[in-house]
């Protein structure tokens, strides 16, 4: 299947069946010209809901509670749904970026399609079918400031997958202090995934990047308005996932004191 037809199945799908459409091979012959989707398409009851100030994760100390840690993962659920999405978008917008380039956000994709089948599949186990609980628009929010795959880099890869390097561990280490050993074990494979995520996205931030112009010059300015460099980490800021994923020490310094403007 060609990498363009796969996107559009994506982004048009109405069935989760669909949505998690995972071609054993995948072409890059015909790009087409560029494509830029305006929303995608979802199942029946999945669409977007308007986020409120009541729609906040269930407190650490409630995660005892299996119902509010599913609550969690639900929302998990739904953002790496967004994040498969938004790389189908990226492919689509962007049909003149290198070969190479597509053909890891190819990659990345899949690995975002299994996450949300191993989300599902827990949630099941723990008596919560995905798309019961409301879900939001979050990233396609920022899709007009994605230009350049230099913007999908900047915002998915080094700002809201980074920040997983520290959310993923954070939960995890919650759930299995709560005797939930299953989901602290998902947390921990989707933080290795996510490693390797942000690794991708700062390869290509150093290949893309212009002689004279720091990396960290070059992906804030690629940032939409109002996303800072704090917005690529968690309450704790975990160095050791960042490392293995290439990011300089000078980097993860600059990180840990980003402050909220």
């Amino acid at each position: 299947m060609e990498l363009r037809e796969w996107a559009i199945r994506i982004l048009s799908a109405d069935t989760m069946a669909e949505k998690l459409l995972s071609p054993s091979h995948l072409t890059d012959a015909h790009t087409g010209d560029s494509l830029r989707w305006k929303e995608p398409s979802r199942p029946q009851g999945m669409g977007f809901k308007k986020h409120t100030s009541r729609d906040k994760l269930p407190a650490f100390h409630d995660l005892q509670k299996k119902d509010y840690r599913a609550v969690c993962l639900h929302r998990f659920a739904g953002h790496e749904l967004l994040a498969v999405e938004i790389m189908a978008f990226t492919i689509l917008a962007f049909p003149e970026a290198p070969k190479h380039f597509r053909k890891g956000l190819a990659n990345t994709l899949k690995e975002e399609q299994q996450h949300v089948q191993l989300y599902i599949r827990r949630l099941k186990e723990m008596g919560l079918i995905f798309g019961t609980l409301p879900l939001y628009r979050h990233f396609w929010s920022y899709t007009p400031y994605i230009t350049s795959p230099l913007h999908y880099i900047s915002l998915m890869s080094l700002t809201f997958e980074m920040a997983n390097l520290d959310f993923a561990p954070l939960y995890g280490k919650a759930f299995a202090s709560h005797g939930d050993s299953l989901s602290a074990s998902l947390m921990e494979q989707i933080l290795q995934d996510e490693i390797s995520h942000v690794g991708f996205g700062w390869n290509w931030l150093k290949k893309w990047n212009e002689k004279g112009h720091s990396l960290w010059d070059t992906w804030t300015a690629h940032l939409p308005p109002r996303i800072t460099p704090a917005r690529a980490k968690g309450l704790i800021v975990h160095e050791d996932p960042r490392k293995k994923a290439g990011i300089s020490t000078d980097w993860i310094e600059r990180i840990k004191t980003a402050r909220v403007e």
